[in-house]
């Protein structure tokens, strides 16, 4: 469990403007871990992270950009972001400070989680990892010692602040969260291909569970679809806010069956009833703001969602007909298709420049075309991987010049503007960022 301890004779004292009170022990993170004051006197969590960053201006740069994109992740059961920077050769991470136990500490102690509880715990954190998604980015380690249950509601901890790469997706994170819920009602490690295992987990938790831990991707949903699927409507009405909200009030406040000395029935530990109480009303403000945003998504798209088979309806026609239904691909929503242009800049340690962008998007299509010019150019496939709340992310493969592969993220201006904030990020290639508008 994250424990405050003194701070060690070693420890700084200071990070930038942060003065450092107490280590956080027990997190699972890069680097030692810090309980930390702003000036204004507000408790954050500070990560230094190892390594030597004194010599590397392009890792230097390429943390900053990542950091950056990182403090955009949207307040829904996430662990907010709030700053970064150097001190000497050391880069650190400031995190909201979360203050309770883990999830995997709570299972471990006192059992499985059940029933409206676990439902509300599948909302929570399906909707923290749907927030880090949004913002183009992965967590790339989740499991039950990244959510820690708060004051506030369940919040996921320490996720990565780099964009998909290699098995770090935003498939590998609903996978871990498959395994999650299946840990959290079973009490400990459990199969997902054990369906003894399975039948632990309540409908659609069941068939999101056997989704997301499908060997096809295209099978796999989204962390936005599960919690839309799990709040039970794919257009959530002003209605489903109350239904949500009384589910997780439920879960809290209903009281454990009277002891009996005369009965063998298992019962439920008195203990995490106890911290139910004063999470659930975080689980029903998540519920709340991850709803407002999909309603805010699809208003700006102009276009209601379509209609489509939800995971229990598809695992019942798994069962008529012996193979798993398909679940329909992400494609080019209609009003961001059409071509959009404008300018990059690109940092490297030769120095910053600019290159030319046009990026062809296709209403309906898998994906698109993105061109560079200037400096080089070149003709790359975009291929789509998800739009989470209006954020298209897309994987870049090469097929014509000197461009490197990568993930090319496209999200709406952040200075309001009706055009596109574009971003690179590839392993071979530093990052490029900029605006693109419609032509």
């Amino acid at each position: 469990m994250p424990h405050v301890a003194p701070l060690h004779a070693g420890d700084p004292r200071r990070l930038g403007r942060y003065r450092l009170t107490s280590r956080i022990e027990g997190m699972p993170a890069r680097g030692p871990v810090y309980l930390g004051q702003t000036p204004e006197g507000s408790e954050v969590s500070i990560t230094l992270l190892d390594g030597d960053w004194a010599g590397d201006g392009a890792a230097r740069d390429r943390f900053t950009n990542e950091a950056n994109a990182a403090s955009r992740v949207a307040p829904f059961c996430a662990a907010r972001i709030l700053g970064a920077g150097f001190e000497g050769g050391h880069a650190f991470l400031v995190r909201e400070y979360v203050a309770g136990p883990s999830l995997l500490e709570l299972v471990t102690d006192e059992g499985p989680w059940e029933g409206a509880d676990l439902e509300a715990l599948a909302i929570g954190t399906a909707t923290g990892l749907a927030a880090i998604h949004q913002a183009g980015l992965v967590h790339g380690d989740f499991g039950p010692e990244y959510v820690v249950l708060g004051v506030n509601g369940p919040r996921v901890i320490e996720f990565g602040i780099t964009p998909p790469y290699g098995a770090a997706t935003p498939a590998a994170d609903m996978r871990a969260w498959a395994h999650t819920m299946l840990f959290a009602a079973a009490g400990g490690p459990a199969d997902p291909a054990d369906p003894e295992d399975l039948n632990l987990l309540p409908e659609p938790l069941r068939a999101l569970v056997i989704q997301s831990t499908s060997a096809d991707p295209s099978n796999q949903p989204s962390a936005r679809s599960a919690v839309i699927e799990l709040l039970g409507d794919d257009d959530p009405p002003a209605g489903v806010f109350a239904e949500g909200a009384r589910r997780a009030r439920l879960a809290a406040v209903q009281s454990p069956p009277a002891e009996d000395e005369h009965t063998d029935l298992p019962r439920r530990p008195r203990g995490r009833r106890g911290v139910a109480i004063w999470w659930a009303t975080g689980v029903v403000v998540c519920i709340l703001a991850i709803v407002v945003a999909i309603r805010f998504a699809q208003s700006q798209s102009g276009e209601p969602s379509a209609a489509k088979p939800s995971p229990s309806q598809q695992a019942s026609a798994s069962t008529t007909s012996g193979a798993p239904a398909p679940t329909p691909s992400v494609t080019v929503p209609a009003s961001l298709a059409g071509t959009w242009t404008g300018q990059a800049r690109q940092t490297s340690q030769s120095g910053t420049f600019s290159v030319g962008v046009t990026v062809n998007l296709t209403a309906g299509a898998p994906g698109g075309t993105v061109r560079y010019t200037g400096q080089f150019t070149c003709l790359d496939d975009l291929s789509l991987v998800s739009d989470s709340f209006g954020i298209l992310t897309l994987n870049q493969a090469v097929v014509k010049g000197p461009c490197q592969p990568g993930v090319v993220t496209l999200s709406p201006d952040p200075a309001g503007s009706s055009g596109l904030a574009f971003s690179f990020k590839g392993q071979g290639a530093p990052a490029a960022t900029g605006t693109l508008q419609k032509s």
